[in-house]
């Protein structure tokens, strides 16, 4: 398998060369191994099992979670939402649901390991079905202005409506989000220059004034010190980590979730759903299909008609 990166995180090689930090995670992968092969397990499980948890812990590690006791039943929920979302890295196709339900398998497998070896309860109680990370989902406005309010105040709150500014109110792509520069933000022409889209082409985006507003704060207010105080000033990225870096698709992940709690919205929330809840909103706004679909980024009008059976349902 040829490098690719995904996000801001380079895969090299299989998963099974995921490189974790966490010394907990990699002595229970060994204790793991080694359990499968006491208790007789196919020879094939005792390879791909460990393989698959190691990818979990790599997905866990990336939101700062590095011990067994902090792992729980949300945390499977969103990496399976992560996986389903993922693209196949060898033939950017959607993942097999076969491979999906063997993840999942694994984790459920290591949870009975680590509840028999280590006394260690980990709600593994999660369940997925066909379909279920792939639906297309959208929010009424009510919702998102929900998501608004829940944001808060401070540092934190100028991420958070960065976040949605960027996701909802651009309808940025995972990828095209994380990979947004500062200087991609032109404010004299009122647009936003995506670089890093589908298909390698670039695109404008229009920035409405409540985004641009929520963009300059963040800059101001939180960007700018944070970068004075860890000495990278030369960094690039328009959205960093609490650690000044580039931030990355599962922090995002994380961030909406706790949004939406907070909110009280029962409607699964994913990049994606924010995504698809601007263009059920243009749509319903009365902007053509052709607008819509340069706004997206979508590369044929059959992708961007999928939004006209939504908005009567909002």
């Amino acid at each position: 398998m040829k490098n690719v990166t995904a996000n801001s995180v380079q895969y090299t090689g299989t998963i099974r060369q995921l490189l974790l930090r966490s010394d907990e995670f990699k002595s229970s992968l060994k204790g793991y191994e080694q359990w499968l092969r006491v208790f007789g397990f196919a020879e094939s499980t005792v390879y791909y099992s460990p393989a698959y948890v190691r990818s979990f812990f790599f997905f866990l590690e990336e939101d700062g979670l590095t011990l067994l006791s902090e792992i729980n039943n949300y945390h499977i929920k969103s990496y399976m939402q992560h996986l389903s979302q993922r693209p196949n890295f060898r033939n950017g196709r959607r993942l097999s649901h076969n491979y999906l339900l063997n993840n999942l398998n694994a984790i459920k497998l290591f949870a009975r390991h680590i509840s028999e070896s280590k006394s260690i309860f980990l709600d593994s109680s999660f369940r997925y079905s066909r379909g279920q990370g792939s639906e297309r989902k959208w929010m009424s406005r009510k919702e998102i202005d929900r998501l608004y309010e829940a944001c808060g105040k401070g540092n934190k709150g100028d991420t958070n409506r960065m976040i949605l500014g960027i996701y909802y109110g651009l309808g940025l792509r995972r990828s095209e989000g994380i990979g947004l520069d500062v200087g991609d933000i032109q404010r004299n022409n009122g647009l936003v220059m995506v670089r890093h889209a589908k298909f390698n082409q670039v695109r404008f985006v229009p920035v409405g004034p409540r985004i641009q507003y929520d963009i300059d704060n963040y800059i101001r207010r939180y960007r700018k010190p944070l970068l004075r105080t860890a000495g990278k000033q030369n960094e690039k990225a328009l959205l960093l980590s609490e650690r000044g870096k580039r931030m990355i698709g599962n922090s995002i992940y994380f961030k909406l979730q706790y949004l939406a709690n907070k909110a009280g919205i029962a409607t699964p929330l994913s990049i994606h759903t924010l995504r698809h809840s601007i263009a059920t909103h243009l749509m319903e706004n009365g902007l053509n299909l052709e607008s819509i679909a340069g706004f997206l980024g979508h590369k044929s009008l059959e992708s961007t008609q999928i939004y006209t059976h939504l908005g009567h349902k909002l």
